[in-house]
């Protein structure tokens, strides 16, 4: 059980009693302050999440920037077909390079940059890039929730493996590795 402080008052609201105990309604308004309105307050296990909204859960049909979580950071579509993490600023500016629209075939996910009409893939090795014109195997992306938030997200490697998108040594671009700690959020616009 929570400590006391940490439980909230319910006793603005209605009660009814049933069998000795009293069972509190809460009031509407039990839920305010600096809150982001249009997130309605959320119990995740013991834990009430008020005015902090969760991240997007990847889906077929929106557009996402995807946000490296540790470093803010969204991942872009380079001039040059590449794929690095852009300036932290680019997930609130949005520039049209760090636009994913979530695409599905066959039940696989992919991304595809609305200005370019690229696929964010892999270059057969370990590079990421977005320059494939349709969505094929390669372009898949297996979006993974991690147990401390966000997403890893995976891609195929051959038929039998799945590869993690990991962030570069540099911490400017992205590659694949066979293991890595690097997690996404999705926002969705």
């Amino acid at each position: 059980m929570a400590p006391e402080a940490d439980l909230i008052d319910l006793s603005d609201g209605s009660s009814t009693t049933v069998d000795g105990d009293t069972i509190y309604t809460p009031a509407t308004s039990v839920f305010h302050g600096g809150r982001d309105h249009s997130c309605p307050p959320t119990i995740v296990g013991d834990e009430v999440w008020d005015g902090h909204c969760f991240p997007a859960v990847p889906w077929p049909g929106n557009t996402y920037v995807i946000i490296e979580k540790d470093s803010g950071r969204p991942i872009v579509r380079n001039w040059d077909s590449g794929v690095s993490l852009g300036k932290p600023e680019e997930a609130s500016t949005i520039p049209a390079n760090s636009k994913w629209l979530c695409v599905e075939t066959n039940n696989h996910i992919g991304f595809q940059n609305p200005q370019s009409g690229c696929y964010l893939g892999h270059n057969g090795e370990e590079c990421l890039i977005a320059s494939a014109r349709e969505l094929n195997e390669w372009e898949y992306v297996h979006a993974r929730s991690h147990p401390k938030g966000g997403y890893q997200l995976l891609s195929q490697f051959w038929l039998h493996t799945l590869k993690i998108y990991i962030t570069s040594e540099d911490g400017n671009g992205l590659v694949r590795r066979m293991h890595g700690t690097t997690r996404f959020e999705f926002k969705k616009l």
